[in-house]
């Protein structure tokens, strides 16, 4: 049930701005950093070039958030930041993931500058984190 609600949200941003800025879904990317406050910043990429920040309520296309998704979406993508941090033995300021469409799939790609980056599908990392 997580995996579906996570990949309509973003496969909807991901449309938006594809529209947006006139590319294909294919060349868009969320890109997640850490916010030192305790949540994530969310970064509309193409082609993996930064483009504009946005929030979560921006990515859902909608003013309010009713289901309180953002409050489910913050902790899970931090999480996410954190082990991969983890894994690589570095700081969690030091690591990113860009959320992408892979064919009709949602895919992470997570990196530490531009180097050991781990590629791996939404489901399969909503499994890891136990969700």
């Amino acid at each position: 049930m997580v995996h579906a609600i996570v990949k309509k949200i973003m496969v909807k941003g991901i449309k938006k701005y594809a529209k947006v800025y006139n590319v294909p879904e294919n060349e868009v990317q969320i890109k997640v950093i850490n916010d030192v406050d305790g949540y994530v910043f969310y970064t509309i990429c193409i082609k993996f070039q930064e483009k504009e920040r946005v929030t979560f309520l921006q990515i859902m296309d909608s003013r309010i958030d009713l289901l309180g998704y953002q409050q489910i979406a913050n902790p899970f993508m931090k999480k996410s930041l954190e082990m991969y941090a983890k894994d690589k033995k570095d700081s969690i300021d030091n690591v990113c993931s860009f959320i992408m469409k892979v064919q009709e799939n949602i895919g992470l790609a997570f990196y530490n500058g531009y180097k050991n980056g781990k590629s791996i599908s939404l489901e399969k990392h909503l499994t890891e984190l136990g969700l």
